[in-house]
């Protein structure tokens, strides 16, 4: 007899939160995680070593337990993200050399942004934005890139589901404010974000387009705001765009001329109205 509904497994909830948690805040130790999962000491133990001993959390004896290379592992096996990351490589390095900073790959995960591949600054000081971490997209460059491509409807869809905590001072948290901000993307090309989600951090970034002109990724770079002044991001903005393009062009993006030719294409809604 068929079940038209079932009940969860309560202890499989727990372990995929906790890796959650830890995806975010790792490393972390037991009692915190007791605290943001809202269980019991020994609940918490029970599932640490659980994970540990099937290879999904590591522990270190300092700092608390981190997700394993195996869950990274696991996570890449999506045969898109290791095609794009594979075809964006060579165009990341590219733009690694003319900005020495760090250049980061991303993708839409949910209503966050997913990082999927970095290629590293040779500085001293640098940002560490690791594969597999997640941020916002209101208050991000890769987020407001990934954003350019919602409709309308879209757009105020998701700022209906997702909380704008005004990480700095700089943080659009007014759903109008950010809509013309994605308005300025889409006109220029690429997205900024100017100490909007940690203080000291400029990032400029671009969007992605397939063969159907849907934005399906983003790229940017990253920087202290000392090193990565507005003067130099107005002199990398080209070569970025130009990246992003070249990217887009290797997964079937069309150019406008060649567009024109092959018929409609997908557009913002506002952009269809008219």
């Amino acid at each position: 007899m068929e079940q038209s509904s079932y009940s969860a497994a309560k202890t499989v909830e727990k372990a995929f939160r906790l890796l959650e948690i830890l995806s975010e805040t790792q490393p972390a130790r037991p009692s915190e995680l007791v605290q943001q999962l809202g269980l019991t000491r020994s609940n918490v133990h029970r599932l640490l070593a659980t994970l540990e001993h099937l290879g999904y959390v590591t522990k270190n004896s300092d700092t608390g337990y981190c997700l394993s290379l195996k869950m990274f592992i696991l996570g890449n096996r999506d045969p898109w993200k290791s095609k794009l990351s594979e075809i964006a490589h060579p165009y990341m390095m590219r733009l690694a050399e003319i900005s020495q900073e760090n250049v980061n790959l991303a993708l839409r995960y949910g209503q966050e942004l997913l990082y999927i591949h970095k290629i590293e600054s040779t500085h001293y000081l640098r940002l560490d934005q690791p594969v597999g971490r997640t941020d916002p997209f209101y208050c991000t460059a890769l987020g407001k890139s990934l954003l350019s491509g919602l409709t309308e409807e879209e757009f105020q869809s998701y700022c209906k589901s997702v909380k704008f905590i005004p990480h700095t001072r700089r943080t659009i948290t007014v759903p109008r404010l950010l809509w013309e901000a994605i308005q300025k993307v889409r006109k220029d090309g690429y997205a900024l974000d100017l100490e909007e989600l940690r203080e000291g951090i400029h990032c400029i970034g671009a969007p992605i387009h397939d063969y159907s002109n849907r934005v399906v990724a983003a790229i940017s770079i990253s920087a202290p705001a000392m090193r990565l002044t507005r003067a130099r991001i107005k002199n990398l903005r080209s070569p970025l765009i130009e990246i992003s393009k070249g990217i887009s062009r290797q997964i079937g993006y069309k150019d406008e001329g060649e567009k024109k030719t092959k018929g409609s294409e997908r557009r913002p809604l506002r952009e269809r109205s008219k």
